[in-house]
C-alpha cells in the first residue's frame, strides 16, 4: 500500500504487495464454506420432500434454496483463488432472504418457538461477507499478479 510519502514515486520503486493471504481472508473463506452447510441441508430436505414441484406446479422459491449454498461456496473458492471478494459478500443476500422467509413464516404459527435457531443460518455467512469486505482482504485480492499475454 502506498503511504503518503510514496505517492509521488513511480510504481517501480514501490515495495511489492504482500502475497500472503491475510488471516481475515482465510477466516472469511472458511466461514463461507461452513455457512453454506445449513442452507445446503435445507435444500436437500426440501428437494427430498418434493419441494421442487407442488400440486399446482413448480415452486420457484425452492430454486433459491438450491442456488444459495452454491453461490456461497463459489464465492469462497473465488476468494481463495484471489479472483474476487464481492461474490462472497453478495452470496449472503440469498441466505438472508431465505432466513427472513423462514423467520416470517415461523412467527405466523402457534408453535413458532424462538426465532433464534433460524437466525443461526445467518451467523457464518454474514461474518464471511463482512470479513471478505475488509480493506486488507480487498487490497490483497486487487494486488494479485495479472496475467500478461
Amino acid at each position: 500500500m502506498a503511504t503518503p510519502r510514496d505517492r509521488g514515486r513511480p510504481a517501480a520503486e514501490l515495495p511489492p504487495p504482500d502475497a500472503r493471504m491475510p488471516p481475515l481472508g482465510l477466516v472469511a473463506a472458511v466461514l463461507g464454506f461452513v455457512g453454506a452447510l445449513p442452507p445446503a441441508f435445507l435444500a436437500v430436505i426440501a428437494v427430498a420432500l418434493g419441494g421442487l414441484s407442488a400440486d399446482a406446479g413448480p415452486d420457484p422459491w425452492t430454486y433459491l434454496l438450491l442456488l444459495a449454498p452454491v453461490l456461497q461456496v463459489w464465492g469462497a473458492v473465488w476468494l481463495l483463488a484471489r479472483r474476487g471478494w464481492l461474490l462472497l459478500v453478495l452470496a449472503v443476500v440469498p441466505v438472508a432472504v431465505l432466513t427472513g422467509a423462514v423467520v416470517w413464516a415461523a412467527t405466523g404459527t402457534e408453535d413458532a418457538g424462538s426465532p433464534g435457531w433460524p437466525l443461526l443460518l445467518l451467523v457464518a455467512p454474514v461474518l464471511a461477507g463482512v470479513l471478505a469486505a475488509t480493506p486488507r482482504v480487498r487490497r490483497w485480492v486487487t494486488a494479485r499478479p495479472r496475467r500478461t499475454r
